[in-house]
Parts: structure tokens; sequence; C-alpha cells
């Protein structure tokens, strides 16, 4: 155990109640044993902090801590503060992880220790189970949509590097964000080639949220405006890098409409 990397698991659960047992179930399923998670209630209403404390009181490897509502970056950051692993993953509460997406995640670290990032296949469930592809294709797509879950292990020495989650991003995509500063166009990212990862797509909630379109528009320049010296050295104006989203949306929404039939023979083919 103590020659295996620790890793830290960032819960944050506002409103949670309802599906942390599922995900603090899947963590202790997990093959790999050396994780920590730390559980931030983020001023969360419900009765989230005795479900969590239940089962903190029976292994030490859960901890949880009460902080305002700050949103979930706040506790994201501050749960990466109260860790030591040396690998970072966060895992939302109402989400869950197959056992041995941790494990996988971990030996392909160290199998290639050059490697930023690790993640999987995800599979969406809960209000849809119609999951769009992510594949990261590079740095300079990174860049003009996310293709990179939240649910991705990192190293904590990167993290630290980027200066974790940025608190002031408007609806969602702090993930995006982060990759955006944590990643260049020499990082190595590697994708487990199973469905490791399971994404609970509830009625509402913040991702859906972020998917109005006048919510989506204003994270995108957000984000464009925070790094615009960074889009110019990769695009002439910002003119081009929406005419490539607009392209990598009608490529996803394609996707949607397939077949199962055609899907697989796409995925196959290594023409996602």
């Amino acid at each position: 155990m103590d020659k295996e990397p620790l890793v830290s698991v960032l819960m944050p659960a506002y409103n949670q109640a309802e599906y942390i047992k599922d995900a603090l179930d899947s963590l202790l399923n997990q093959t790999y044993r050396n994780w920590e998670v730390a559980v931030v209630d983020d001023g969360s209403p419900d009765n989230v902090s005795e479900i969590v404390q239940s089962y903190a009181e029976k292994d030490l490897r859960i901890r949880f801590y009460h902080t305002e509502n700050h949103g979930v970056s706040e506790a994201r950051n501050f749960a990466a503060s109260v860790t030591g692993g040396e690998y970072i993953i966060p895992l939302d509460a109402d989400d869950k992880f197959e056992p041995e997406y941790i494990e996988k995640c971990v030996n392909a670290f160290i199998e290639d220790p050059e490697l930023s990032v690790v993640y999987c296949n995800w599979k969406m469930f809960g209000e849809t189970d119609r999951t769009p592809p992510l594949k990261y294709r590079g740095y300079r797509d990174l860049l003009i949509s996310n293709s990179i879950f939240c649910s991705a292990m990192y190293c904590r020495s990167d993290f630290d590097r980027a200066g974790g989650y940025d608190t002031q991003i408007p609806y969602c995509f702090e993930d995006w964000e982060l990759w955006i500063r944590l990643l260049n166009e020499n990082s190595k990212v590697y994708q487990i080639p199973e469905t490791l990862f399971l994404y609970r797509i509830k009625r509402v909630s913040r991702s859906t949220e972020a998917k109005v379109e006048n919510n989506h528009k204003i994270t995108q320049a957000y984000i464009f405006n925070k790094h615009k010296d960074l889009y110019f050295q990769y695009f002439s104006d910002y003119i081009s890098a929406q005419q490539e989203i607009r392209y990598l949306r009608y490529r996803n929404e394609k996707w949607e409409r397939r077949s199962l039939i055609s899907r697989i023979w796409h995925a196959v083919k290594g023409t996602i």
C-alpha cells in the first residue's frame, strides 16, 4: 500500500443527498485501494453531511468538510487543499466510477510518466443514455471544444502549476478552462479504451443549465477573453474560431442521429 501513489478524489456535494451513496460506494468498490476523498458540501441545505459522516465513521479515507456556498470550482480547490495525493481525480457526488477506473489511470501514469491527463470512455445515465463521443485530438481542437470530461486524473504538480479551478467562470466549463491552462500542444493525454466513468444526467442540473444557448455563449466568451493571446496563436480571429465550433457542434449532432450499428462501425474505423 505504501508503495502505491496516493490518489486524492475531489467531491463537491451540493444538494446531492439523493445520489451521494452511489458515488461513495463506487469509490469503496475500487480495485485500487490507496485513495482518499474530501467531500465538500459547499453550503448544501440537504442532509448530505449525515450521509457522508456515516461513511466516514467506517472508512478513514473518507473525510467530510462544510463550507459556505461558493460554487463547484471553490469546492474542488478546497478539497485539493486538504488532500495530499500525488494524483488528483474529481468525482461529482451524483456520478460513479467503475471498479477498475482509478487503478487503470494510475497504471497509465506509472507506465508513461510523461502523461499529463488520463481519462476513459464515458457513459451517460439517468434522464438519457445517449452519450456524445469525447476524444482528445490535440490542443488546438481542445481550444475549440472540450474533449475531456471533468473526472479525468492529473498530477497534483500540474494542478498547482495551473493554479486550480477558476472560481469566477460562469455556467460550468470549469474543467475545460482548467485543461486549457494545464495542457499545451506538447502535452500527452491518454484515453483508456474502456467505459469506466458513468455521468448522471438529471432533468435540472448545472450541466443542463450550461447548455442553454446564451449561457453557453457567455462562458465561451469568458474563456476566449481570458486566453485571447493564446487563441490568436492558433486562430486568425474570433470568427474563425467560432466557425470551427459550429462545425464541431454539427459533427456531434450528426453522431447523435446515427443508429447504434452506424456508431459501432465508425468507432471501429476510428472516424468518430
